[in-house]
């Protein structure tokens, strides 16, 4: 019997498929800022940020995420800490999130230490003090242990990190976040030209190109930047970002 082998193009598109459809199996609350579609693991709110600007916006974000009960999730805690460590980095930014408000819950209070952490603030062990309760002594023993630079987390570990990478891009637009992202794709060419579907983080890379494909179209700095890597790739990598492109 001949082994079914989908070609790149089909690989990709069925991974985006089933992303979506992941959405549309998850209803989500309609809110103010969700202004696009997007891919499961990617916060509606944090492109809304990403195409405005607005640091008005960041305490509804935090507000949004702590009401929808999204931070019930630990590795969300993180994603959206990625977000908002960049962020707090603007004294204009920190005004607003720090101190939070009481009524955010403990989980966000939690993101918050986090996003402390990720911001690398002078004030970081006051901060944190003032953030967690002593219940929490193992998240701050895992807060500290933990790289502050997100370009340090290996994307390659779980799809988590990847959240996290796109994350931290939409809050700066900062390159440096995109490109381990498009060179986890271009991973993901190699190793799908390669037949090498059960190597270890093949599916987060899968995922990157996935990624991509839904977003280029959507941000013209994401298309610019995937061309940039285009003009130097070949092969299976040339391809793959072809694809990504609609080319």
């Amino acid at each position: 019997m001949k082994t079914f082998r989908p070609t790149v193009r089909t690989h990709l598109l069925l991974v985006t498929a089933a992303m979506i459809c992941l959405i549309v199996a998850t209803p989500r609350p309609c809110a103010a800022l969700a202004i696009s579609k997007g891919l499961p693991f990617y916060a509606q709110d944090m492109e809304f940020y990403y195409q405005h600007q607005r640091v008005e916006s960041l305490p509804g974000i935090l507000r949004t995420f702590d009401s929808q009960g999204v931070l019930h999730d630990s590795l969300k805690q993180i994603m959206l800490a990625a977000f908002l460590g960049q962020v707090l980095r603007n004294p204009e930014a920190r005004q607003r999130l720090l101190p939070p408000p009481a009524t955010l819950s403990r989980d966000g209070r939690r993101t918050l230490a986090w996003a402390v952490h990720f911001a690398q603030l002078p004030d970081e062990p006051a901060l944190l003090t003032s953030l967690l309760q002593p219940s929490d002594s193992l998240l701050l023993d895992q807060i500290r242990n933990s790289p502050a630079s997100l370009t340090t987390w290996d994307i390659y570990s779980e799809k988590s990190v990847l959240q996290m990478y796109w994350a931290a891009f939409m809050a700066t637009g900062n390159n440096d976040f995109l490109d381990v992202i498009i060179r986890a794709a271009l991973r993901y060419a190699r190793l799908n030209a390669e037949g090498l579907r059960n190597e270890d983080g093949f599916s987060v890379c899968a995922a990157a190109a996935a990624s991509l494909y839904e977003f280029s179209p959507r941000h013209v700095a994401v298309k610019n930047r995937v061309e940039q890597f285009l003009q130097g790739a070949t092969g299976a990598e040339a391809e793959t970002l072809r694809i990504i492109l609609r080319r």
